[in-house]
């Protein structure tokens, strides 16, 4: 047996021994209300004069998670539930003690706006307790969606269709949503879904909920609607035709093209939890562009995913919960070449759905040829079992290299355990996953396999993880910046809630880390010490941190391109301080400063963010990160810089910019973006691209020129 079985047979052991079936509980039961049908449905204007609500369901039984966590919340918040056969409404009367202090600051629709009040429902169609949808919307009627996955997992690039208005009033405000069941996966059979509410009045810092423990809302926790009954989804099509009209300019050759580009995206729900996704030739022209980064290691960075298709139902994909390093699957892998070039797409069918207790993804595409790649099919599979009340068990496959010709394949087991009420009487949680990996080129199959414990309690969170991956683990379709490696880490931090006074709370916090080669040989240690951390009643943030690091480098390596690290030991220590306002405060800040060794000499870094929004029409952010590196073999400081601008001229027309410079890479670039956005499904955008390069004394000339103009529509059936 390899010691990967036999480390993944033992932690499971462990934890089937330590299960107890226990359903989490609100005062000794789960909350829960019956909705009624309604045959009259609301206008959704946000104004609550509507018949429906007259003899909806009603809940107002909220309760603080913070300040304070379950007193009585200073403000009342009265939510109302009802359905017919297409949609499921929520309409929610926020009232207010002083109505002209309610903040709402975000105009334009899919941003954040952590800054403002704002009124949100999660809504678990399966009952699960897993996984469940997120909805959130603010006084301006602005919508915001996220998928929430295995209780600790939030997708916010996840969208779908769905329909809310706000309205002020005199004593508040008020906001009523429609979710239609075409938007979401459910299972017929069931009329008791998972569901939750919860509000935010920024300018108190205060949040309530109407179902939590210990200040915590995952799916997990919720509360029960009951009632739900013949309910339909037509057929269950979405057609999505688009078309892209292009000019693509290289400046520097004088050399260009004007393009017509058509493509569709057809989604077809077989059953009302499995739904297959069509697309033709995909186009990502218009897909958000990546905030630039700066390498401070020797190690590849990571790029979340930003491309709408390969989101849709993303969390079905996610893997024993891996951020970055060992990940089989991470979609930037495919219609992207090493060197981060779009590369086309002929085509790509996905299958993603809940079929009983078990979840299931699988993803197929065409790749384009590209230099000497040749075309190529591209291959994923993932499936998943709940056991338990809160667990899953799963695989996942991949075939299939997107950058080079060789054959490559992954297979991969994970197991994620939950456990509301575990041994210590506080939420335990676990991850195990065992991936292996066939490359043509490389003699020999790769392993890998990770173990994690938490127990992620709001007073003391805790945990303890190893991960193994081999030198020959290569997941063509996933994501390894290290192989070869064994890496050991534990931590805790401990909180402490003051009743009274300026801090809402403080955290203190240690982390340990040890990465060794496959002979136990350290090649990193680091420790991360934060004696102090403050939270303060205005959402203020401020924290020091001490971190000693040692690192082997067993080949040289260059930073920024220009400063070379040869290969040895090294031992550092290094020291930050940072401090963040709050982002309900007109002005934001983010100051911090580090310093300390680095590599045998020493780096400075500054870094600064300010964030002025003068109204819900305009919003501007400037952010600068200043690196002074000091080594032996030369000395350099990088500059990384960005502008940005968000314009809202309504909820439906934006205007958003941003320019990022590097004088790392010595270039930069601008992307413009403006957005039309009549109704959820229907969207007009044109986006410029335009870059620039940086000459030796810092002067700028263009270097290409990019303009796109997409218009999409969405045919429900």
């Amino acid at each position: 047996m390899t010691l990967t079985v036999r480390v993944l047979f033992a932690a499971s052991l462990l934890l089937f021994a330590a299960e107890a079936a226990a359903t989490y509980t609100v005062n000794g039961e789960r909350k829960s209300f019956e909705i009624h049908r309604t045959e009259s449905p609301p206008v959704i204007d946000g104004k609550l004069d509507d018949a429906a609500w007259r003899d909806a369901a009603s809940v107002d039984d909220f309760h603080q998670t913070a300040p304070s966590d379950g007193a009585p919340p200073t403000e009342q918040t009265i939510v109302r539930v009802t359905y017919d056969d297409e949609y499921l409404y929520i309409a929610a009367n926020m009232r207010d003690s002083d109505p002209r202090a309610i903040r709402a600051m975000q105009m334009i629709q899919g941003k954040s706006f952590f800054s403002d009040d704002r009124f949100w429902v999660t809504l678990d169609s399966f009952n699960n307790k897993r996984n469940d949808y997120f909805f959130q919307v603010n006084a301006n009627g602005v919508r915001r969606d996220a998928l929430r996955e295995n209780n600790s997992s939030f997708i916010d690039e996840w969208a779908t269709i769905w329909l809310a208005e706000s309205a002020l009033h005199e004593d508040g405000w008020a906001t009523e949503i429609a979710i239609p069941f075409k938007s979401i996966s459910f299972a017929p059979e069931l009329d008791t879904w998972g569901i939750n509410f919860g509000r935010s009045v920024v300018r108190k810092q205060e949040y309530s909920m109407w179902s939590s423990h210990e200040r915590q809302d995952w799916p997990a926790y919720s509360g029960e609607v009951t009632g739900i009954g013949e309910i339909e989804q037509g057929l269950g099509l979405d057609v999505v035709p688009s078309v892209n009209l292009n000019q693509d300019r290289d400046l520097v050759l004088d050399d260009g093209n004007d393009g017509f580009e058509p493509s569709l995206d057809v989604r077809y729900r077989i059953t009302p939890s499995l739904s297959a996704t069509l697309t033709l030739n995909t186009d990502f022209s218009t897909a958000e562009i990546d905030d630039q980064q700066v390498a401070l290691d020797r190690f590849s960075l990571f790029f979340p995913e930003k491309r709408d298709f390969f989101l849709q139902d993303a969390g079905i994909f996610e893997f024993g919960n891996i951020n970055t390093n060992g990940r089989p699957f991470f979609s930037r892998r495919i219609g992207l070449s090493e060197d981060g070039r779009p590369v086309g797409i002929d085509g790509g069918i996905k299958l993603t759905g809940r079929v009983g207790d078990f979840s299931v993804g699988a993803l197929a595409i065409r790749q384009e040829a590209v230099g000497d790649v040749a075309a190529k099919d591209l291959f994923v599979a993932r499936g998943s079992y709940n056991v338990f009340d809160e667990s899953a068990v799963g695989f996942v496959m991949t075939h299939g290299d997107p950058t080079s010709n060789a054959a490559n394949s992954v297979i991969g087991l994970d197991f994620l355990y939950r456990n509301s009420d575990g041994p210590f009487g506080e939420i335990l949680t676990g991850n195990f996953w065992a991936q292996q990996s066939d490359t043509a080129d490389l003699e020999g199959e790769g392993q890998a396999f990770g173990v994690n414990l938490e127990i992620p309690s709001d007073k003391l969170l805790a945990y303890v993880e190893l991960q193994q991956i081999d030198d020959n683990f290569r997941p063509a379709l996933g994501f390894v910046n290290r192989a070869g490696i064994r890496q050991y880490g534990t931590g805790m931090r401990y909180r402490t809630r003051p009743e009274t006074g300026v801090w809402r709370a403080i955290n203190h916090r240690f982390d340990y880390s040890l990465v060794t080669d496959m002979n136990d040989r350290r090649l990193s240690q680091r420790v991360d010490i934060e004696p102090l951390g403050l939270y303060s009643n205005r959402d203020d943030y401020m924290y020091l941190r001490w971190t000693q690091r040692r690192e082997r480098v067993r080949e040289a390596f260059d930073l920024f391109e220009r400063l070379n690290v040869p290969a040895g030991d090294y031992e550092f220590d290094r020291y930050r301080a940072e401090l963040t306002t709050g982002q309900q405060r007109p002005v934001r800040l983010v100051l911090a400063v580090e310093d300390g060794g680095f590599f045998g000499g020493d780096r400075l870094e500054k870094h600064i963010e300010v964030e002025w929004r003068q109204s819900a029409y305009l919003s501007l952010g400037v952010g600068f990160t200043e690196n002074v590196v000091d080594l032996p073999s030369g000395s350099f400081t990088s500059h990384l810089a960005s502008l940005r601008s968000d314009i809202a001229f309504n909820s439906r027309w934006s205007w958003s910019s941003l320019l990022q410079y590097d004088n790392t890479s010595e270039i930069a670039g601008i992307n413009s973006r403006l957005r039309y956005l009549p109704e959820a499904g229907r969207e007009v955008m044109l986006v410029l691209n335009h870059g620039l390069s940086i000459d030796p004394e810092n002067r700028m000339s263009s270097t290409r020129n990019d303009l796109n103009l997409k218009l999409s529509y969405t045919f429900r059936y």
